[in-house]
């Protein structure tokens, strides 16, 4: 869990030094996601994640947002519906591409929420998002990648 803290560090001081150009893509919430869906992962451990989702995202709002708990609510949500759906999927369906669908739903999602609270003009906010999806996508291929290799090991 220490590496968590470091990874949620990383993504706010991101965050920082990009402010002006682009919203930082949710990697923490890309990172907890892969710990969940990973083969090994079992119910205890998934519990943890979600607790560890919603006090990252506490921690964010706190820092960046001015609606504390929206981000919590979001993240620990997507990481309990993410291994709900997850574990509704046959073991065959469980590839990397479904896992990529997966992180890209919920980072389109929790990106959308964000979006239609900003308090920003419309034309800088949309900006902004598109921005923010659009670097997900290529976080989202590397998140799918990690989960192969890392899967293949597991059967």
């Amino acid at each position: 869990m220490t590496w968590l803290a470091m990874l949620w560090f990383l993504q706010d001081f991101v965050q920082v030094f990009l402010m002006g150009f682009f919203i930082v893509p949710n990697i923490y919430l890309m990172t907890l996601l892969l710990m969940a869906l990973l083969p090994a992962t079992g119910k205890e451990r998934q519990i943890m994640i979600i607790w560890a989702a919603f006090v990252g995202g506490l921690i964010w709002d706190f820092r960046w947002t001015n609606l504390p708990g929206l981000t919590a609510a979001l993240n620990a949500g997507l990481v309990a519906a993410s291994c709900w759906a997850w574990q509704k999927i046959p073991a065959q369906g469980r590839t990397p591409i479904f896992f990529a669908v997966i992180v890209l739903a919920a980072m389109l999602f929790s990106g959308s929420v964000h979006f239609a609270l900003w308090t920003v003009s419309s034309q800088v906010a949309l900006r902004q998002f598109f921005v923010q999806q659009l670097l997900g996508v290529p976080l989202a291929i590397i998140f799918s990648l990690v989960y192969w290799k890392v899967s293949e090991r597991n059967v």
